[in-house]
């Protein structure tokens, strides 16, 4: 069958830095059913975040057990070495912040593969890391995430080479509906960076750890019909593992890195035009896809 993917972005956004004909890493990307192109990417170099690309966030998170978190933009950064670090900080005796960076408004999509390459820290006490997609739709309850999802890649707050791979839909209140799966995944804590990798067509979603396929699905009411756009993010977490109080805040174990993140789409996608009469460059991209 046929479908379109689709895109919108503020161009350029593909990172010169990016390798020219890189692909994600293991498995064909979706299977090798059809060739995709490179459409957007971050390799984190230089010394600043590309806000073209992405938007820190400052927010209040929540509170537990006497404790409150924050998303703070002070704690996203580069770090000079080519990747982006998002660091977790103790701010007083019962405040904590971490940081969140997005696109949304910037770049979002449907379909295609996105893959990111992450160090997620080795000791996840009360905080956990997470490369995720949402929709601006999130919200809408219809009882399924076709209009609209939260797409969790990766989130790693358990102590054990594991993590779930989770679809949350109908919003984050009394609606709220989610399917979550545990993966394994070898070496989590003791190898510094791994990749993470989604696979999204309209009728499947693959879910990738270091190349290797860990989740599948395949019922039509949890796939995302709709854009969705990609957030990195660290931060504490009521229902992770272990306390935040006796997490050791050091390198290895309260900053995420992440060494780059690209998005492929297949081969077709072009710039339509800004004007549909006229030719020309514009910030929508589409392609069919015969299956």
């Amino acid at each position: 069958m046929a479908y379109q993917a689709h895109a919108e972005q503020v161009p350029p956004m593909i990172d010169p830095a990016t390798p020219v004909g890189v692909t994600p890493v293991g498995a064909p990307a979706l299977g090798g059913a059809f060739s995709q192109e490179l459409v957007w990417s971050d390799e984190f170099n230089g010394s600043e975040l590309d806000t073209a690309k992405w938007s820190p966030r400052e927010q209040e998170r929540g509170s537990h057990s006497g404790i409150t978190w924050w998303y703070r933009a002070a704690n996203v950064r580069l770090d000079g070495r080519g990747a982006l670090a998002i660091d977790l900080r103790k701010n007083g005796p019962n405040e904590y912040s971490g940081g969140r960076i997005d696109s949304q408004g910037k770049f979002d999509y449907t379909y295609g593969s996105i893959e990111a390459r992450v160090h997620t820290p080795f000791q996840t006490n009360g905080h956990l890391a997470a490369f995720w997609l949402q929709s601006p739709n999130v919200n809408n309850v219809d009882g399924s995430a076709r209009d609209g999802a939260e797409i969790d890649i990766v989130e790693t707050f358990y102590q054990n080479d594991t993590y779930p791979a989770t679809i949350h839909y109908d919003g984050y209140g009394a609606d709220h509906k989610q399917d979550s799966a545990n993966v394994s995944a070898p070496y989590l804590h003791k190898i510094w960076y791994h990749t993470y990798r989604l696979d999204w067509t309209p009728e499947v979603l693959r879910f990738f750890y270091d190349g290797k396929e860990v989740r599948t699905i395949e019922e039509p009411n949890l796939i995302s019909q709709v854009k969705e756009f990609p957030i990195l993010s660290h931060e504490i977490l009521a229902g992770a593992e272990g306390s935040i109080a006796d997490a050791p805040l050091n390198d290895v174990n309260s900053t995420v890195y992440v060494d780059y993140i690209r998005v492929w789409q297949p081969v077709g996608c072009r710039p339509a035009p800004a004007d549909p009469n006229q030719p020309g460059s514009g910030s929508t991209y589409r392609a069919e896809v015969d299956e």
